[in-house]
């Protein structure tokens, strides 16, 4: 026999078996669809508990500037400290010939805290 016809033949019954097979499958699958949850369990949607929305509680603008006053005159007494502590430092060393670590670290610290302020002042 030629091969062509083989091939054609023996993909011709392959198909022929697999395609009903196919179709008893999506039966079985049509018949049984997913599994239900028991009435009893079902979720309830109370507004407090949306997986998709951020509708929660929204914090008081009010409230959150009066924080962010606090702190902003909290950490501009430490900012004064600090820059008081790096004035004396620099006072004390001879800074054209030799930098002290403590300095750098002291003008660090004062550059991070003035960008902390500058930030809870934006808001």
């Amino acid at each position: 026999m030629d091969p062509k016809k083989r091939n054609f033949i023996t993909q011709l019954f392959s198909w022929a078996l697999a395609a009903p097979l196919a179709l008893l499958a999506a039966r079985a699958f049509a018949q049984n669809p997913s599994p239900k949850l028991p009435a009893g369990n079902t979720p309830v949607y109370d507004g407090r508990n949306d997986p998709f929305g951020d509708n929660g509680a929204k914090p008081d603008p009010k409230l959150i500037l009066k924080q962010n006053k606090e702190q902003i005159h909290d950490d501009v007494e430490k900012l004064y400290a600090l820059a008081s502590e790096l004035k004396d430092e620099v006072e004390k060393t001879d800074s054209a010939n030799v930098l002290s670590l403590t300095i750098v670290g002291k003008s660090e610290q004062v550059e991070k805290l003035a960008k902390q302020i500058k930030n809870l002042a934006r808001g």
